[in-house]
């Protein structure tokens, strides 16, 4: 950076100059700063003329330089202004009595340096060209004090910083060239600083400027770019736009002009839908904004895909139109008006082959009419079936279904009748194969037990219906026992068959290596498709032992058929109470006391051990297969009475270490007790007060038991029994569930 100057040097402020004091001026190398050297001062021997104590008479010295010119060096186009930067000047006064100086406020000078046509720089402020370097000032005050007053240092530091560079400006305008709304994250106006010459110009967020934008009620469309004012003839209409260029340092000629055009703005909905009229994934539909009058244009994909499932284009119509008016052209429609185009879709298709094979092979299809088949289905829908259970062929023979077979997925794997022909998601065509093999029957059969609570030794008449389920003749019969067949159970050497119509038979044998049933026949369907089956054992085993027994059926059947049942043994001592129902008491105890010896006192009596059978211990079983599961076991003790005497109701009957116990393996031939806890001591006075003895949380079969001493009747010592008659109270149990 290079300067020239004129200097101007004290002055006063009279008209009279005192002379021309030069200045030394240096530049700083390497650095934008001045060092200017301000002449020292000498103060004059006389004041100024006029001067008298109390009136202030002033004479101003000035150091200026006028016409500064800054020249850059290189010809520095992009900066178009400098600004000086001059240190804070102190301001002194010095008093020429005392020789003292007094500390008085500072000031700072400013001003801009102007570019000029030659490319240097003037320097000039608000008020005159001149730089000013400080001022000398010397006065006579009041009461004849003396002062001078001084501004500035020798030697002070001027330093100049470019303020402005030559800017290139970016403009949003509407293809009239007025001024528009800028889109979201640009700037009407924004200027970007040259900073170097040459300098290369390339747009910000050029290649994300949106192609159209939304305001209010306006749509923006791009039309392309220019440079430089009014030459929008030759906009360029690429998109994105690529604003690059070499910077001419010159503002008009440095404008980018973004055009776009504006008109109101329009709704186009995008609706895809089936045949029917219903929408087929809410996620493809969508709405664009398009300027009123223009043509919109849209390419749907010819297959899409929603859940798995392949659609396939069909066409497009207006949401105003009817189905019947799918139109097979491109989608080419005017907007002047909010509008809906509808995209019509259908599933694709694939076809199933179906046949139906002898099982034998597999390969040889039967004489049956539309023998193979094909059917349709969409694509990514799950393909079922029933097939027949039985058909007849073309000479007259029943087949029965025995499975089906994928051949296009798993050929050889044959998927039996009970699994459902069942093909998700269809992919692609498919051939499906139905097996048949020449008819065999099916058949159900159940057993019952009578009676099912037996006394041990007792004897059971055990009954079985074989019914006839399938469709062709039920022979061959053979009935067996199974392994599932108890110890206490004796081995019947007859069976009795009776028909639904006609005369029991009985046939003779072995029931465990199995007894035929030969020459029977069980025809099938109508109402005579049964027979029973019957034979005698007898059970044997301990109290409430649980005895199983389980026969099978073999003949022309698909598969053997079998049936289970079991007797239970009863408790002479606590007979089963044969009751039905979800939540009921099984077996409770009777408690006898035996005989009790007239006492003046109070007194105590155990169970009378002789009373029952050997090794009997007092029990309460029940079963709770309520939906709760909630459950409490109660007891009330009614007064002892001997039908015309009664006794205090202090007497009371004491429960003592019970024991609680699940049933596992309820009526089965493992059924067990598994301990589960205790039961607390209850004490049951003949005053009919309710008495929980236990609660459960958890449905299923329990037994509370109690040794046969842990039951003690306690009488008052005013008992006032009669002598040699029975007395009884009655116990009143409860089984309480629910929530």
């Amino acid at each position: 950076m290079d300067y020239k100057y004129t200097f101007i040097g004290p002055s006063s402020s009279s008209t009279t100059k005192t002379g021309t004091v030069p200045a030394n001026i240096s530049k700083t190398p390497a650095s934008n700063a001045f060092k200017v050297d301000i002449p020292a001062y000498n103060k004059s021997s006389t004041y100024p003329a006029g001067g008298s104590p109390g009136v202030e008479k002033v004479q101003s010295l000035y150091t200026v330089v006028g016409n500064l010119s800054l020249v850059p060096s290189g010809n520095m186009r992009h900066i178009k202004t400098l600004s000086t930067h001059l240190p804070l000047i102190n301001y002194n006064r010095y008093n020429y009595l005392n020789g003292s100086y007094m500390s008085a406020s500072a000031f700072t000078n400013s001003g801009n340096f102007i570019k000029q046509s030659d490319n240097s720089y003037l320097y000039n402020n608000s008020s005159n060209s001149f730089l000013s370097l400080g001022r000398r000032e010397v006065s006579d005050g009041f009461y004849g004090s003396q002062y001078s007053h001084r501004y500035g240092d020798d030697n002070d530091t001027i330093e100049y910083r470019p303020t402005a560079f030559q800017q290139v400006k970016e403009i949003f305008e509407d293809t009239t060239g007025a001024l528009i709304t800028v889109p979201s994250g640009y700037t009407q106006n924004k200027l970007s600083d040259i900073t170097s010459d040459p300098y290369v110009y390339t747009m910000s967020g050029g290649s994300t400027l949106p192609k159209t934008y939304v305001i209010g009620s306006n749509i923006y469309t791009y039309q392309g770019w220019y440079k430089g004012a009014g030459n929008q003839g030759s906009i360029n209409p690429t998109f994105p736009p690529n604003v690059t260029f070499s910077a001419e340092f010159d503002d008009l000629k440095d404008e980018v002009h973004l055009v776009y055009d504006v008109k109101l703005v329009r709704t186009v909905t995008e609706n895809y839908i089936d045949t029917s009229g219903a929408v087929i994934d809410p996620s493809w539909n969508g709405t664009q904004s398009v300027a009123t009058g223009s043509t919109f244009t849209a390419t749907p994909a010819v297959s899409k895909t929603s859940a798995g499932t392949e659609w396939l284009y069909q066409g497009w119509k207006l949401s105003t139109e009817p189905m019947s008016a799918v139109k097979t052209t491109p989608v080419s429609q005017t907007i002047n008006a909010n509008t809906t185009i509808q995209y019509i879709y259908r599933k694709n298709e694939h076809t199933l082959t179906e046949k139906i094979v002898d099982s034998s092979d597999g390969t040889t299809l039967l004489g049956v009419a539309s023998n193979p088949a094909s059917v349709n289905i969409d694509d990514n829908d799950t393909y079922t079936k029933i097939p027949v259970a039985t058909l007849t062929d073309t000479s007259g023979d029943d087949w029965d279904y025995v499975g089906w077979e994928n051949v296009t997925d798993a050929s050889g794997v044959v998927n039996s009748s009970g699994t459902p022909v069942s093909i998700a998601n269809v992919k692609g065509n498919k051939e499906i194969k139905y097996h048949y093999r020449l008819a065999k029957t099916t058949a159900t059969l159940d057993l019952t037990p009578t009676p099912k609570i037996i006394a041990n030794g007792g004897t059971v008449t055990w009954t079985s219906k074989l019914m006839n389920s399938g469709s062709t003749a039920m022979k061959d019969l053979k009935v067996q026992s199974t392994s599932i067949w108890a110890s206490g159970l004796s081995n019947p050497v007859q069976v009795t068959y009776t028909p639904a119509i006609g005369i029991p038979q009985n046939f003779s044998g072995n029931l465990a290596a199995g007894i035929n049933l030969t020459g029977v026949t069980i025809p099938s369907g109508g109402v005579n498709n049964y027979a029973t089956i019957s034979f005698t054992t007898t059970a044997t085993g301990a109290v409430n032992q649980v005895l199983p027994a389980e026969i099978e059926i073999d003949g022309n059947l698909t598969a053997k058929i079998k049936a289970d049942n079991f007797v239970r043994i009863d408790d002479p001592d606590e007979p089963n109470l044969n009751q039905t129902g979800d939540s009921v008491f099984e077996n409770l105890p009777d408690f006898r006391f035996g005989t009790v010896n007239a006492l003046a006192g109070s007194q105590t009596k155990k169970l009378d051990a002789s009373a029952y059978a050997a090794g009997y211990n007092p029990y309460i079983r029940f079963k709770d297969q309520s939906l709760s599961g909630n459950w409490d076991v109660a007891v009330k003790l009614g007064q002892f009475s001997d039908g015309m005497n009664t006794l205090p109701t202090s007497t009371s009957i004491s429960l003592n270490n019970g024991s609680f116990n699940t049933v596992n393996g309820y009526n089965t031939v493992s059924e067990s007790l598994i301990p589960s806890g205790s039961v607390a001591n209850k004490t049951l006075y003949s005053d009919g007060t309710s008495v929980v003895l236990h609660a459960g949380t958890t449905k299923g079969v329990y037994q509370i038991n109690y040794n046969l001493n842990d039951v003690e009747l306690s009488l008052p010592s005013t008992s006032g029994v009669s002598l040699g008659k029975p007395y009884n109270a009655i116990l009143d149990w409860e089984l309480s569930v629910g929530p």
